[in-house]
C-alpha cells in the first residue's frame, strides 16, 4: 500500500511558509482545509502559548477560521524553530485528531524542511507532500 498523500498548490505552500517565517522565535501554527486530501485553504491561527517549543491554537480564532471556510479540515501545520521536521514527543501526545494530517516545518534548515505525518494513538506514519 503506497503512503498517503496531501496535495498543496505552490500558493498554499508559500502562504504556510510566510506565516511560520513571520516569527522564527516561536512555533507558529494553523489549519489546512480542503477536500480529498487536496488543500484548498491555509488558515493561520495564533499560538496562544507564544512558545519556541510548543503550540496551542487560539480556540476562538480556530472556530472562526473553520466557520469562515467552505472546506473540511484536513490538517494542522506548525513550525519547529530549532527542531527537526518530525513530531516531537509533545506533538505525538497532543495529537487528538486521528483524521488530520500534521505538517511540520523545520526553520533551522535552509530552505525550511517540510514534512507531513498522520498520528494515530501514538503511532506516527509519514504522508507524502505533493505540490500541484
Amino acid at each position: 500500500m503506497p503512503p498517503e498523500t496531501i496535495t498543496l498548490t505552490a500558493d498554499h505552500f508559500d502562504q504556510m511558509l510566510a506565516h511560520v517565517l513571520a516569527d522564527r522565535s516561536e512555533e507558529r501554527c494553523g489549519l489546512l482545509a480542503g477536500q480529498a486530501n487536496r488543500v484548498e485553504a491555509v488558515l493561520p491561527v495564533p499560538n496562544v502559548l507564544r512558545s519556541a517549543v510548543a503550540y496551542q491554537m487560539d480556540g476562538r480564532e480556530f472556530i472562526e477560521a473553520m466557520v469562515a471556510c467552505d472546506f473540511e479540515p484536513l490538517g494542522i501545520f506548525h513550525s519547529h524553530p530549532a527542531g527537526p521536521p518530525v513530531p516531537s514527543p509533545t506533538d505525538i501526545a497532543q495529537a487528538l485528531y486521528p483524521d488530520s494530517i500534521y505538517v511540520i516545518i523545520a526553520l533551522n534548515q535552509s530552505p525550511p524542511s517540510v514534512r507531513a505525518f498522520r498520528i494515530v494513538e501514538g503511532r506516527v506514519s509519514e504522508v507524502n507532500i505533493e505540490r500541484a
